[in-house]
């Protein structure tokens, strides 16, 4: 597998952990900054039967902290409950996950991606949340509209969002001083289709030997699903049976992609990243790649890059996932849920003290200013509430704050469906052959959707 082959549906929060925390963290603890946030805070109540709810969780590394930190606040809030933090490996995450459930000694609250919510789902073993959410009249308004929906499945609610579902497919960046040097106006970035092929061709230089040496934006097999939807298209039909990303609207996402490969010249674009992008984000932070599609964490990559070597912090801008423009009803629109999706739900059967005491913990964890918020504004990453988001720190170091909010906007959310995985891998594992322009597009499109429509006939057929 070439070394350019970073699948965005397999990163995970993690491979950033060695990176130090934001000095924002600091500002927020010694309360400075809590007057941005309008929640309001429970009275502790001291006369509860104590108890203890176990945590398995990912936030590992130099989140450690900002977690224990959280803790000790809610157990501040809710001084009978202990939570347990037991921070996990990330090797085989999803068999540890489901081993724990079919052992019967599942921790209270699991910390789970998207996929491994609907299979558990799917399986009776985790509880909906759609009766608690109504009980204490939680307000969902709170979220983006995608977060909320993109952890409803079979006709419930089964978590809370953590951290953004939104953010990851719904924008790029580029480097506005290469925009500059090209002739491209650095403030407008390419909106359209045609506007990116023609920002590609203006922005790639090749050498001597024709090597390329800066690359405009790569075919990436990951932004087919983005493209799709931002042509109008959807991955599947309404009740999930179907494949619906083979229709017109794929084939010409799909030939867009192809149109990227072959102004890159196919394996020279395999062979650039093979010698530049050493790292996640590594040729366009060294200005050898001119536009990025990559999710919200390789922001903070950035932003920490800049105040290390003293560069200015608005040297790269943000763009959204281009539309077609030769589709009127077409626009840029944003997957929320597909590249990943953090959730955190509960077993089913809890007894009633437990159950109750893993509830207060998910929603103060995924609601609360001194949970949620404090966690992302940590790692100055976008949180799923919109208040939170509305913290004036978070402009002091990223210029493009407020298009990313814009951004997270324009989501919808992938269909959720225990087989999530397979069938995004079934797309992706066909085109790395178009990205290096070596099968044709409607060939990769037509066996991608088989591939994925027998996965789907599988699936319901152990349903019924």
């Amino acid at each position: 597998m070439e070394q350019w082959r970073l699948v965005r549906a397999s990163r995970r929060p993690e491979q950033y952990r060695s990176r130090p925390l934001y000095r924002w963290a600091a500002v927020f603890l010694a309360g400075v900054v809590l007057g941005s946030f309008s929640m309001p805070v429970q009275a502790a109540e001291t006369t509860r039967k104590p108890v203890t709810i176990s945590f398995w969780n990912w936030w590992d590394g130099t989140r450690i902290p900002v977690m224990n930190q959280i803790i000790k606040e809610f157990h501040q809030r809710y001084p009978w409950i202990t939570v347990k933090s037991e921070v996990q490996g990330w090797d085989n995450i999803s068999a540890k996950m489901l081993a724990a459930y079919a052992s019967g000694s599942p921790p209270d609250v699991l910390m789970a991606r998207r996929a491994e919510i609907t299979a558990l789902a799917d399986m009776g073993a985790i509880r909906p949340i759609t009766d608690l959410v109504a009980r204490d009249k939680l307000d969902l308004n709170m979220f983006y509209p995608a977060e909320v929906e993109a952890f409803r499945y079979d006709g419930q609610l089964w978590s809370l969002p953590l951290p953004t579902v939104t953010a990851n497919d719904d924008f790029y960046f580029y480097n506005r001083e290469m925009f500059d040097a090209a002739g491209l106006d650095p403030n407008r970035p390419p909106e359209t289709w045609s506007a990116m092929l023609e920002a590609n061709r203006k922005l790639t230089r090749r050498d001597e030997s024709g090597s390329i040496s800066q690359l405009g934006v790569r075919a990436s097999p990951s932004e087919f699903i983005p493209f799709l939807y931002s042509n109008n298209g959807r991955f599947l039909s309404p009740d999930l049976r179907k494949v619906a990303f083979d229709g017109l609207e794929g084939k010409q996402a799909a030939q867009f992609i192809s149109d990227i490969a072959t102004m890159n010249g196919g394996g020279k674009q395999t062979e650039f990243f093979s010698r530049y992008d050493t790292a996640t984000g590594a040729a366009f932070m060294h200005g050898r790649e001119a536009i990025l599609f990559e999710n919200v964490s390789v922001m903070n990559l950035i932003i920490q890059d800049a105040v290390k070597t003293g560069r200015r912090l608005d040297w790269w801008g943000l763009g959204f996932i281009p539309y077609n423009d030769k589709n009127p009803k077409a626009k840029s629109t944003g997957v929320a849920g597909l590249s990943f999706g953090w959730g955190y739900v509960m077993p089913k059967n809890l007894p009633p003290d437990k159950q109750e005491a893993a509830w207060l913990w998910i929603k103060f964890l995924t609601t609360d200013p001194m949970g949620g918020g404090l966690l992302m504004f940590a790692q100055g990453r976008p949180a799923p509430v919109r208040a939170f988001n509305e913290n004036p720190e978070y402009r002091k170091l990223n210029p493009n704050w407020d298009k990313l909010l814009r951004a997270m906007e324009t989501d919808v959310a992938f269909p959720a469906i225990p087989i999530q995985t397979d069938l995004v891998n079934a797309v992706i594992d066909r085109f790395w052959s178009v990205a290096n322009a070596s099968v044709s597009p409607d060939d990769a499109l037509t066996k991608a959707a088989q591939t994925a429509q027998n996965a789907l006939d599988k699936y319901w057929a152990k349903r019924r």
